[in-house]
């Protein structure tokens, strides 16, 4: 469940292909040194395409390991670049040059263009891998100003001595693309990737739709209005209203820092919103009515929507996931304050994409069948049998997969669990009725788990098993919703008279209770 990889995002800018600018002819170099990315002019001039992945693919130790070869003068394969006037863009090879700037400025995602380029907000994950990135290089190897330090010392030790000349001597190799045109350009940025580390499906629609509101909308989430502006054309009023909603949703989803092992139910409602691109995207296109794939590794779907010229889209798009989000939690009014451990966490403590959408349609459905009351009213008895069912999730993804069949399955789900509580049936009815229903007679596989292998075996407890220690005696011990019995989040949390005012409640601590948003203003209203 921890993060496991680096932000190397803000180390090499992006710019658009899309200009008037023509590629500059001339002689273009074999290689790149050291001293060419240590802030010189080359360095300056160096563009990530923008529609090139985040540079967020790197663990801790695969940037040791491209710093070790370099040092060492092992075979590292070539930087591809384009040429475009004075830009030079990285056409492949982001990561490598990357890991090098990172070293030589010592910033692994925290540090001064980080900062900047984050706007001084660097989500704590971020923070913590950066400082496991830095701690690991700098045992292993050391801090590149330590080496730039001893340039004029002249009793240096054989191994800094062996480093340092490494450092003067060694190079990067450049093979240059050759189109003429930013269209050729990038179909060959496609082509390359795809040979060489095919980019996951989600990814790569996001990439070829980069102009379009969704997958602006989905980055502007994912990244709380900061990062690298996929909407700086907009008019500034566009960016601004973009920007606040794309802050307001991720505060909403993804904070507090989820915390590894779980060791509290005040946990992010949708996991950690590092990496979470694909998520995000996913949550765009469903509250906007935009076809998902029926499986997440489907490569041939729909063409992508037509790109957001003046950003009014993009913002449609963005208030559309705000009055999901905020049917699903948050203090609003009509918010059912859903807790996130009951639908859309594992026991393990890791964060379940799929359900958090199922519940999305589930609770659309409620709304649209104006069956909201009806849920209040068997909510306890629902969620909690939610939650003893948690293999039910994972058994309906294992069968059909991530993509679209499971979620629109487990949404399915959800509303026959609701709908047999509704009529009075047991927990026991219920499970057996789903037992005997063709499209979810899989789930009898949960009647006979597997055997334990562990059984009567000492040592340290795993993450998973201390997180899932903490899920069960945390959701026993929850606070519960006053009016329907169900466990509250914090993030929707409200106050409540239990007399009503309009009958004399007092205005004391005797007549309060915690209640859900949508309890609280809607059922009892």
């Amino acid at each position: 469940m921890a993060t496991n990889t680096v932000n190397l995002d803000a180390l090499i800018l992006r710019a658009d292909f899309a200009t008037d600018t023509d590629q500059t002819g001339g002689n273009p170099r074999g290689d790149i040194s050291l001293t060419d990315l240590d802030r010189g002019f080359f360095s300056s001039d160096l563009r990530k395409p923008d529609f090139q992945r985040e540079t967020t693919h790197w663990s801790p130790q695969k940037v040791l390991d491209l710093l070790r070869a370099f040092i060492d003068g092992d075979l590292i394969p070539a930087v591809i670049l384009w040429q475009r006037g004075r830009e030079i863009f990285v056409i492949d090879g982001a990561h490598r040059l990357s890991a090098l700037i990172a070293w030589l400025r010592d910033d692994y995602g925290d540090r001064a263009a980080s900062l900047q380029f984050f706007g001084s907000q660097i989500p704590p994950e971020q923070q913590a891998i950066a400082e496991r990135t830095r701690k690991l290089v700098n045992k292993n190897i050391g801090p590149y100003s330590r080496f730039k330090g001893l340039a004029d010392v002249q009793d240096v030790g054989d191994e800094d001595r062996r480093i340092m000349s490494a450092l003067g001597r060694n190079s990067l190799v450049v093979q240059w693309v050759p189109a003429k045109d930013a269209q050729s350009a990038e179909a060959s940025f496609f082509k390359i990737n795809q040979a060489a580390q095919p980019i996951d499906p989600t990814e790569r629609r996001i990439l070829q739709s980069r102009h379009a509101a969704n997958a602006i909308a989905a980055r502007c989430i994912v990244r709380g209005g900061k990062g690298h502006k996929y909407w700086s054309k907009f008019s500034s009023d566009a960016q601004a209203e973009i920007q606040t909603l794309g802050e307001e949703l991720y505060d909403a989803l993804f904070k507090p820092p989820l915390t590894d092992p779980v060791s509290t139910l005040d946990m992010p409602v949708a996991g950690r919103g590092y990496n979470q691109l694909p998520f995000a995207f996913d949550l765009t296109n469903l509250c906007n009515n935009v076809p998902l794939p029926e499986r997440s590794d489907t490569i041939r779907v729909e063409g992508p929507l037509h790109s957001d010229m003046d950003g009014a889209q993009t913002i449609e798009f963005l208030k559309a996931v705000r009055r999901r989000v905020q049917l699903i939690t948050t203090k609003e009014s009509k918010s059912l304050g859903l807790h996130p451990a009951v639908y859309f966490y594992a026991m393990s403590g890791t964060f379940m994409p799929n359900a958090f959408l199922a519940t999305a349609e589930f609770a659309k459905r409620l709304g649209e069948s104006k069956r909201f009351d009806e849920f209040t009213r068997v909510r306890g008895i629902f969620e909690d049998y939610l939650f003893e069912n948690k293999i039910f999730i994972s058994l309906t993804v294992t069968k059909l997969g991530s993509g679209a069949r499971s979620l629109g399955r487990l949404s399915e789900l959800f509303w026959r669990v609701f709908e047999g509580f509704s009529v009075g049936h047991s927990c026991a009815d219920v499970s057996e009725t789903l037992y005997n229903d063709p499209d979810f007679n899989y789930l009898v596989q949960a009647k006979q788990p597997p055997p334990r292998t562990d059984r009567g075996k000492t040592g340290r407890m795993s993450g998973s098993t201390k997180s899932a220690v903490m899920m069960r005696e945390g959701y026993a011990k929850a606070m519960r919703c006053g009016i329907c019995g169900a466990a509250v989040h914090f993030r929707s949390q409200t106050v409540d008279h239990i007399q009503r005012r309009s009958e004399g409640g007092a205005a004391d601590m005797k007549n309060g209770q915690i209640v859900h948003p949508y309890c609280n203003s809607g059922f009892k209203a």
